[in-house]
């Protein structure tokens, strides 16, 4: 045995006996290896082999970073982790074959297959990190020898950093550096660590000296854009739709998923003014109302794309009344939120004529909006947009129709006075606001809600009171998006933050008279505590917040309550300090730290800081390169060395301590016995592992006692 075996890891020198004679039997094949075909690998010697620490420790690095995709990957992804796994302790314990080439290739086939039933194609962002990581959990099915242990954790890291793309909150961050941390561990293993022990100090060494260049890698690296997009999965998604019919917003209120949050400077807008505004519905085919886009008006009435949408970071034209900052939650729709018409945007967004704000692209991840509103419908209305907007089915609801125009003229043509009236009419009558009304059918829907059912959601008093106003000769249209949020937060003048979910989607009327368009909310009629309390208001209602879980239990409990608002602040700041740290947020803080910003002081300093870690290395280098031995037996042993090469007896080239000291026992019998019992010291100094050493009287007199008896024997050599 010689000294650079006793660096081997335990995992490797506690092979069991079966495994050490297969791996015997491949070095002693070496001698067929031309007749090894070009897939088959050159057979392994025990030291280059993975031994059954370092498996384990892989396999459960795998299962770690598993654990950071398993919420949004398919569950059997575990499937192949678990195979794979168990086939490699089978292999080592001599109870099946190395896995062949097309036993690995059909794996990742029916891995590959699975991805493309779950997801229809595999040009999809899901499917390709679905691939990469069955790629990485059937790796451990090659993996034989040290280096293949490396490419193990090396593609753990990858495999660890596509777990960002789902999401990047802090729980997220605290597991990814977990895993991390595991992976570390892994590589410290396979280098040569004697024990666990060891391996955990040497990892958190080495993240801890990790840290600094992250952090300043974070501040000083410029925030770069993506480089290419990967399309993304149409799946069906929580929320509002570009097309809506009585009833269909009802179902939001049965989840309780964040929609978006909205931080404001100036304190909160009142409950009654909350109305974020999403899209507007112009279109109604006697059923469904939908949107007028861009591209359909254009396709319909001509003209230039601008006269219906612009395009920029502003609107001209009206007054802001409400600055805030939005966190966006991922949506696969390009609408964005805004308090009345929006004004402005921090990023550059597509500006409909109907107050309808979208994005560029949809939402992959989190983001933040700084925007400014007017807090009221938009002013705007070319006379073909009011026309489009009295557009009404030639059949169906007579009797609405009838009772249209009789309120009308009652009111005396009058549009507020009308307006007035309805909303009286829906106060008196015995109208219920509720989120299981009865089903409607059929082509006189309004007619059937309006004078038959009485029971409805706010869809179906907006769809009527649009209806109605249209039949009176009005231009209206309904307006879909949200309506309240919670308040989070104590700050100066009260609150300063709100969450909206999906339970707070809201459908109200917008109609256009004195040469502007008025907000009408029939619900307010019916149901006004819907407006002042928001959808709270609701608990107790059949299906509400029935898809919420747990959260539903926390409503009800003031401490879990005050614990989920604490949660979702830290959350918000998490988003917003470090996720959305961009470009501007580096200028921001350069500026604060050294005055004017100057872009030749980031390039200085990234170049600083990549100098600092290249000169820290090669201290570290030289540093290391000293003689320095951590283990006392070889210490120890290197004295008694120096003193037999005195007389000629020094070890020969690769010759294990406890051979050279029982070679020259046989060269000098008056030291015969002190030298066979030095051999038998250093033997078990330094090749036996703690535990061994601590079996019967404890690990720190055990290894006493040997220090103690190498140190006498060692000075009765004459």
């Amino acid at each position: 045995m010689s000294l650079s075996t006793a660096k081997a890891s335990p995992g490797r020198a506690s092979l069991g006996r079966s495994s050490k004679d297969e791996l015997s039997r491949g070095t002693s094949s070496t001698s067929s290896s031309a007749r090894r075909r070009w897939w088959q690998r050159k057979p392994l010697t025990p030291d280059q082999a993975l031994g059954w620490l370092e498996l384990r420790h892989l396999f459960i690095g795998q299962c770690l970073v598993l654990a950071l995709h398993v919420l949004w990957m398919p569950v059997w992804l575990a499937l192949p982790a678990l195979l794979a796994a168990l086939w490699r302790f089978q292999q080592l314990r001599a109870r099946v074959p190395r896995a062949g080439i097309l036993l690995r290739l059909a794996a990742v086939a029916m891995v590959a297959a699975g991805l493309f039933l779950e997801y229809g194609q595999m040009l999809r962002l899901e499917a390709m990190i679905g691939l990469l990581v069955g790629i990485y959990l059937l790796k451990l099915l090659e993996t034989d020898s040290l280096r293949d242990g490396r490419v193990v954790c090396g593609l753990g890291f990858v495999v660890l950093a596509a777990a960002f793309l789902h999401d990047q909150g802090p729980l997220m961050a605290a597991a990814s550096v977990m895993a991390a941390a595991w992976l570390v561990g892994g590589l410290v293993l396979i280098a040569g660590a004697r024990e666990r022990r060891e391996a955990m100090r040497e990892t958190a060494w080495l993240m801890g000296l990790s840290l600094p260049l992250m952090l300043g890698l974070f501040v000083l690296f410029p925030r770069l854009p993506p480089l290419w997009n990967v399309p993304q999965l149409n799946e069906a998604t929580t929320g509002l739709t570009d097309s809506v019919s009585p009833g269909d917003i009802a179902a939001l209120g049965r989840s309780d998923a964040l929609a978006f949050r909205a931080r404001f400077d100036n304190g909160l807008p009142a409950a009654s003014q909350r109305y974020w505004r999403v899209y507007t519905l112009s279109l109604f085919d006697g059923v469904r109302w939908s949107r007028a886009t861009p591209e359909r008006l254009q396709e319909a009435l001509g003209g230039p794309a601008e006269r219906y949408v612009q395009r920029g970071t502003r609107m001209e034209g009206e007054v802001a009344r409400h600055r805030y900052e939005l966190l966006l939650e991922p949506d696969p729709r390009p609408w964005r939120p805004s308090l009345g018409a929006p004004l402005t945007t921090s990023r550059e967004a597509r500006y409909l004529i109907d107050g309808t704000l979208e994005g560029l692209a949809s939402l992959n991840t989190r983001e933040l909006l700084e925007m400014s509103s007017s807090g009221a419908p938009p002013t705007t209305a070319p006379q073909w947009m009011q026309r489009l907007d009295q557009l009404l089915p030639d059949d169906g609801n007579p009797r609405a129709r009838e009772f249209a125009r009789d309120l009308m003229r009652e009111s005396g043509g009058d549009p507020q006075v009308f307006l007035q009236r309805l909303f009286q009419y829906f106060n008196r009558q015995p109208f219920h606001y509720t989120l299981t009304p009865p089903r409607l059918e059929g082509l006189s829907r309004v007619d059937d809600f309006l004078f038959d059912s009485l029971r409805g959601y706010c869809t179906h008093y907006a769809s009527t009171s649009v209806f109605l106003a249209r039949a009176a000769g009005l231009p209206a249209r309904m307006v879909a998006g949200y309506l309240g949020g919670e308040a989070q937060g104590d700050g100066i003048g009260g609150p300063q933050e709100l969450s909206i979910r999906q339970y707070d989607a809201h459908a109200w009327v917008e109609v256009f008279y004195a040469g502007r368009w008025h907000r009408f909310d029939p619900t307010a009629a019916v149901a006004p505590e819907r407006i002042s309390q928001g959808a709270l208001s609701l608990q107790g209602q059949p299906g509400f917040m029935a898809d919420a879980g747990l959260r539903a239990f926390t409503l009800n409990n003031s401490l879990l309550s005050d614990l989920r608002r604490q949660w979702e602040r830290f959350e918000y700041r998490w988003q917003r300090s470090v996720v959305g740290f961009r470009l501007d947020e580096q200028r921001n803080l350069w500026k604060r730290l050294f005055g004017d910003f100057r872009w030749e002081w980031l390039v200085w300093g990234v170049l600083g800081l990549l100098a600092s870690v290249v000169l820290a290395g090669v201290a570290l280098v030289l540093w290391s390169g000293r003689e320095v031995s951590a283990h006392a037996g070889v210490r120890a042993y290197r004295r008694l060395v120096k003193r037999l090469e005195r007389t000629g007896h020094g070890p020969h080239v690769g010759e294990a301590p406890g051979s050279h000291l029982r070679r020259i026992a046989q060269q000098q019998p008056q030291n015969v016995r002190v030298l066979l019992h030095l051999a038998d010291l250093i033997e078990q100094w330094l090749y036996n592992d703690a535990t061994v050493l601590a079996s019967s009287h404890g690990e720190a007199s055990s290894l006493r006692s040997v220090r103690r008896q190498w140190s006498v024997q060692s000075r009765k050599i004459r």
